[in-house]
């Protein structure tokens, strides 16, 4: 296997200043910014990197070795996981160490949210605010296949819409229950009246699942093409900034 250069993972500096209030937070920081020196992919065999689906319809998959599941992150969603899921000492931790995960990463921050929410994000203030933001979207101890998540449960009556109910109800993510619903479009007021269920799914209040990939042999990395937070935690923005600052 040819070797490459090692990169970095960046630590946004608002958490590593944080962690310096007490000693152990120092160790702490000291420690991951050691662990998060990673080669990149491409000093990785070939064979390891291949394409496998798992399961028969036509969700695509790639394997990549489990202790990779924080350079899969940090390369392939690295806005995400700078700005949100590496200020969280205790999501780091889950994403290093367990076996088994899921995370449910927004394909591209700055399209996800508006400008106004990216600068609240990067804001060191609401740093309490993105810590819970990023718990909401790691399963620390359970893989969950789309398959799992997609699942109708035919011993149920069927929705309003005639659509058969899913099986799973919601997901326990490290910040709080997150539901699995079925997706609605049409209506008006942005779909908050006379919306139909259109028989897809949502994570929380209204991401769908774009692609998802296996990490390793036992965790889940699900691409969205939302945020799966409940809404209402964008009201403790700026909590502490001073009006007019």
């Amino acid at each position: 296997v040819s070797t490459a250069t090692c990169f970095t993972t960046t630590i946004h500096p608002r958490r590593v200043a944080t962690a310096t209030t007490t000693a152990s937070g120092i160790i702490s920081s000291q420690r991951r910014n050691d662990d998060l020196k990673l080669a990149p992919l491409s000093s990785r065999s070939a064979s390891s990197l291949s394409a496998s689906p798992i399961d028969n319809d036509g969700w695509e998959s790639e394997e990549f070795v489990r202790s990779n599941l924080v350079r899969f992150l940090s390369t392939k969603y690295p806005e995400f996981f700078e700005n949100i899921l590496s200020q969280d000492d205790a999501v780091l931790e889950v994403l290093q160490e367990n076996e088994s995960v899921t995370v449910f990463c927004p394909k591209d921050l700055s399209s996800t949210v508006d400008a106004k929410q990216l600068q609240q994000i990067k804001d060191p203030r609401n740093l309490e605010t993105v810590q819970k933001m990023a718990a909401y979207h790691v399963v620390a101890d359970e893989a969950y296949p789309k398959t799992t998540l997609f699942r109708e449960d035919w011993t149920v009556p069927k929705t309003e819409a005639g659509k058969p109910a899913l099986s799973l109800k919601g997901v326990k993510t490290m910040g709080g229950n997150v539901a699995v619903g079925r997706s609605k479009s049409g209506g008006v007021l942005f779909g908050l009246i006379g919306a139909k269920e259109d028989g897809g799914v949502v994570i929380g209040p209204d991401a769908k699942i774009v692609q998802s990939f296996v990490v390793g042999k036992t965790s889940i990395v699900h691409e969205m093409d939302g945020l799966v937070i409940p809404q209402i935690l964008w009201r403790y923005m700026d909590q502490l900034r001073l009006p007019g600052l």
